[in-house]
């Protein structure tokens, strides 16, 4: 037989894949070969079948195929993750538009055609690619047939005491109004301001986040700290408060940071939340989902979190509790989809 002298790739990959039926990869829960599952990572259909998707994908197909080489009887499934805040996002940019603007269900409408017309495309081109992939397990998690399974699953959990409801922090995206993972916030290199602020005459903390004085519950310092062991036990009042807080001593206080003393407020930042679970210390909670003070910051209520500072050290410098201030460079955290600090 004469083969072509140039490889004709369009012609090669359209007969593999009519060869390549997707009947050929079902999954049979009857068969008596041993089980092998693949729990396919669904992405979210926000665009295009990339190629970061075609990469992973490539690597779980060489996985499948080569497992049923070896005797297994393989699911590969495919899903498409079309809940949350990517989805709404794109449609905003999409529609000029934020959810506030229409009704919710106009909004979820938007949403639900958005989100079709990406998976009947990375459908087509995740098809093209040539995967083997079970097709007859697809699952999308916006339809009842599947978030029905998951909902009876949390039933479940729930009936054998496996769920429970308890207070805990979470990053919020005060323009996206919901929490979002750790993975899903960028770092930017910044400066800040360093205030140290008078608590009373022998407790000065140091602190570039402010507006959060209203949210404190304790004060901390290192218990080997020379300085400060007489504190420990002592109560000193809040500044722009009415309320008092305890002097508290904990080992991961860093002695060389600012003044050796520092503010514990309830959600500040992770060690904040540690110090709160260790000692079980108040929960206070001053902000409200859409990045503004709540009732519990007194008079700051509904001042936004930049509003707030700017308030807060206004206060201090009037009743002379503001020592100094310092520029300082710190990374601050971003929303990776709409870029707001977070």
């Amino acid at each position: 037989m004469e083969l072509d002298k140039d490889y004709k790739a369009i012609e090669v990959e359209e007969k593999w894949l009519k060869i390549w039926k997707d009947e050929m990869y079902y999954f049979d829960w009857k068969s008596k070969k041993p089980h092998y599952i693949i729990d396919t990572p669904p992405p979210y259909p926000t665009g295009s079948f990339h190629i970061g998707h075609a990469l992973n994908w490539c690597i779980i197909d060489f996985i499948a195929r080569y497992k049923r080489m070896n005797g297994y009887e393989v699911m590969f499934p495919q899903g498409w993750d079309c809940h949350g805040l990517p989805t709404e996002v794109k449609v905003e940019e999409k529609h000029g538009i934020r959810k506030r603007d229409v009704t919710r269900e106009k909004f979820r409408e938007l949403c639900v055609k958005f989100t079709e017309e990406n998976i009947e495309k990375m459908r087509k081109t995740t098809k093209r690619l040539g995967f083997s992939i079970d097709w007859s397990k697809e699952y999308i998690t916006m339809y009842p047939e599947y978030y029905s399974r998951t909902q009876l699953s949390f039933i479940q959990m729930y009936r054998k005491g496996l769920i429970y409801r308890s207070y805990h922090p979470v990053i919020l995206c005060p323009r996206c109004e919901t929490t979002i993972a750790l993975a899903e916030i960028e770092y930017r290199k910044g400066r800040t301001t360093l205030n140290y602020i008078k608590f009373d005459e022998d407790v000065v903390i140091a602190t570039t986040r402010p507006e959060l004085i209203p949210a404190c519950v304790a004060i901390a310092v290192h218990p080997k700290d020379e300085r400060y062991r007489n504190l420990v036990g002592k109560k000193v009042r809040v500044p722009t408060t009415d309320y008092y807080v305890e002097i508290i001593e904990d080992e991961e206080v860093d002695p060389s940071f600012g003044t050796g003393i520092v503010m514990v407020c309830t959600f500040g930042d992770r060690q904040d939340v540690k110090w709160w679970k260790k000692h079980n210390l108040e929960l206070r909670n001053i902000l409200n989902r859409d990045g503004t003070l709540n009732e519990k910051a007194g008079r700051y209520k509904g001042l936004t979190i930049e509003e707030a500072r700017s308030a807060i050290i206004n206060d201090l410098k009037k009743e002379g509790r503001v020592l100094k201030q310092e520029e300082v460079e710190h990374n601050v955290g971003l929303c990776w989809r709409c870029k707001t600090p977070v």
